[in-house]
């Protein structure tokens, strides 16, 4: 018997569940990425320039990244339901919030309280998934979650694009994705029972996830690198690219840009197909596979085509998903009686990489344009690649 999965891990899981974890994988994304399509409307509202309100992308990302290490822990004292219905509602009242934003920096700030409050549900939620259902159901599961993340991504991003467009407002945005989180909350709160499996948290446990364990654990630390590249490319794509269409020789409008947003429909459906191959061929080859799949798409964004460039993106997508769907599960196997806090380094890891990655890059898009920053971002899906081929190689010390 696996000392790390219970006799009371579940084989099966009912429809409810699965649409109740496909909405915690929604809840995650649905605000994070949600001004991406609105730049252009925030820049002007906070007389800034367009790269300065990506900084409403940053920051939400840096909240993520700042509490990720700490809320499986946090979890692991209160309880993992319980956390993530308080996160889900506590991010709800914050949305409304942003929506009477009245200057930048306080908008800045409540997108930084936003990405704080994020972890509890993404983080939590793969180690209640990892404990709740047995192998290999908790890789199928781990990717439905993912593929529920593609379409918050998509359903955030797009609904700004869409209410903006229709209301000329970019606070009723905010409105907009405060009532999905609501929804979501009385589903969850409904559906989704209560753990069963949770250790409770101890001082030994406190001793287990010291850094010798863990912080000189290679696997661990190149999986956290991992991670990073993941969201910067994701990043990097789409805030870029986007802004590139809405230039000449494009010169899309905001809502044309937003619909482009439908490419996050892609991962809800090649991402659990992409756990099943997992399960199958492994996390090393699955994970370069997504990654060749990434590269192709940066390629095809190179190409002076709106048509060339939305299947590049799509292409970009499914492999981010993919990859993500895949580093989660590695994250939460490398040491199993720590789950939750390998994971949450892994998440802090991945969003941080997204953080540098609207920061670092506006600066290369300024300077180089849409092939500087998609030059950069090929770079680092080869290091992905090679790193994930070399580390999830090595034996856990």
């Amino acid at each position: 018997m696996n000392p790390s999965k219970p006799d009371t891990a579940k084989n099966s899981a009912p429809l409810s569940e699965k649409i109740a974890l496909f909405l915690l994988g929604v809840t995650a994304l649905v605000n994070l990425y949600s001004t991406q399509p609105i730049l252009n409307d925030l820049s002007v509202w906070a007389r800034v320039d367009v790269t300065e309100a990506a900084w409403t992308v940053s920051a939400a990302t840096v909240g993520v990244a700042l509490t990720a290490p700490i809320a499986g822990v946090v979890s692991d004292r209160l309880g993992r339901r319980r956390i993530m219905v308080i996160a889900i509602a506590v991010m709800a009242v914050l949305t409304i919030l942003a929506s009477f934003s009245w200057d930048f920096y306080s908008l800045l700030f409540i997108r930084l309280v936003q990405g704080i409050c994020c972890p509890f549900i993404f983080t939590t939620a793969v180690a209640y998934i990892s404990e709740e259902y047995a192998h290999p159901l908790s890789l199928k599961l781990n990717a439905l979650y993912v593929a529920g993340t593609a379409f918050g991504g998509f359903l955030g991003r797009m609904l700004s694009a869409a209410i903006v467009d229709v209301t000329g407002s970019w606070r009723l945005s905010f409105v907009g994705n405060s009532t999905i989180l609501v929804l979501i909350l009385f589903y969850v709160w409904w559906r989704l029972p209560s753990e069963r499996n949770l250790r409770p948290y101890s001082r030994e446990d406190s001793r287990g996830a010291s850094s010798s364990r863990i912080g000189f654990n290679p696997r661990v630390i190149f999986t956290i690198l991992i991670g990073a590249t993941l969201l910067f490319q994701q990043v990097g794509m789409f805030t870029f690219a986007s802004l590139a269409l809405t230039a000449e020789p494009f010169s899309l409008s905001t809502s044309a840009v937003g619909l482009i947003f439908v490419i996050f429909l892609l991962p809800t459906i090649t991402t659990p197909w992409f756990g099943r191959v997992n399960s199958v061929i492994g996390p090393r080859y699955s994970f370069v596979l997504s990654q060749v799949v990434s590269m192709i798409g940066v390629a095809l964004t190179l190409i002076p085509s709106v048509v060339s460039v939305c299947v590049g993106l799509a292409m970009s997508c499914i492999g981010v998903f993919a990859g993500q769907s895949v580093g989660t599960a590695m994250a939460g196997r490398l040491i199993p009686d720590r789950k939750s806090a390998i994971v949450g380094l892994y998440l802090s890891g991945y969003y941080l990489g997204g953080a540098i990655a609207a920061v670092a890059l506006g600066p290369v898009y300024v300077v180089a344009g849409w092939s500087g920053v998609a030059s950069i971002i090929m770079v680092i899906i080869t290091a992905s690649a090679l790193i994930s081929w070399a580390s999830w190689n090595l034996r856990s010390s």
